[in-house]
């Protein structure tokens, strides 16, 4: 696989999800022609009609064929430039695009009209899908193919930056979603009537000044009255 059917296939499963494999990568130059097979898997009742539509960088519908009638394209330049080969009811028919020009690059698919009586008409897509690259006239047509490269390659850069990003804003909403949910201890011990350690050992060393204090302390008793004095004061009886 090339760089540029590499960065076709990231970009398509990026925006599609479509598996690579079933993506035929077709590369012509100017002025050739192409072949796409359209195909379905057998089904009853058959397809009526199948369209070719263009998907990427100018979606339209290329072409439109109903059984066992002509084909009608939407750009009348392409009418002498397109054939079809076989009938949607067969369930595979070939689209040949020539005179390929480099307008003519972009993502192809077919998709099939199965008559519903019921509801509305199925569609089904065909089996394969196409990335056809149009290179310019001469030996090299770098310039165009250079260009579909870069634009290719910012695309793709662009979408894995944005992928990364919601990865982080994934993660720091998850973070900060993680430590509201941490229970607060001062709530904690409001409600449960607990004071903090600090608090408890402050307490602790306040009881115990206040007991030094009034232990130190001469406290003086009160004593009843008495005539008879001592020189160096009142007497108190002793009990």
């Amino acid at each position: 696989m090339t760089a540029i059917q590499f960065l076709v296939c990231l970009w398509l499963i990026t925006q599609t999800g479509v598996v690579c494999s079933e993506i035929e990568f077709l590369e012509k130059r100017e002025g050739e022609s192409v072949v796409l097979p359209c195909g379905v898997e057998p089904r009853n009742p058959s397809p009526i009609a199948v369209y070719l539509k263009r998907s990427w960088l100018r979606p339209v519908d290329v072409l439109f064929m109903y059984t066992q009638y002509e084909f009608t394209v939407t750009n009348d330049d392409d009418k002498n430039r397109i054939t079809v080969s076989g009938d949607p009811s067969s369930h595979s028919l070939n689209v040949t695009i020539s005179q390929l020009t480099a307008d003519d690059t972009d993502r192809y698919y077919c998709e099939f009209v199965v008559a519903n009586l019921v509801s509305e008409d199925l569609h089904v897509y065909g089996r394969t899908e196409f990335f056809l690259l149009v290179k310019a006239g001469g030996d090299c047509g770098c310039s165009n193919y250079s260009t579909l490269l870069y634009a290719l390659s910012a695309a793709v850069a662009i979408l894995l930056l944005l992928i990364l990003i919601g990865f982080v804003v994934i993660y720091q909403g998850k973070a900060h979603h993680s430590v509201k949910l941490h229970p607060q201890a001062p709530i904690y011990e409001v409600m449960t009537g607990l004071q903090p350690l600090s608090q408890k050992l402050a307490s602790h060393h306040l009881e115990e000044i206040e007991f030094s204090e009034y232990r130190n302390c001469t406290v003086k008793k009160s004593c009843p009255e008495n005539h008879y004095e001592s020189p160096s004061g009142p007497l108190c009886s002793r009990t």
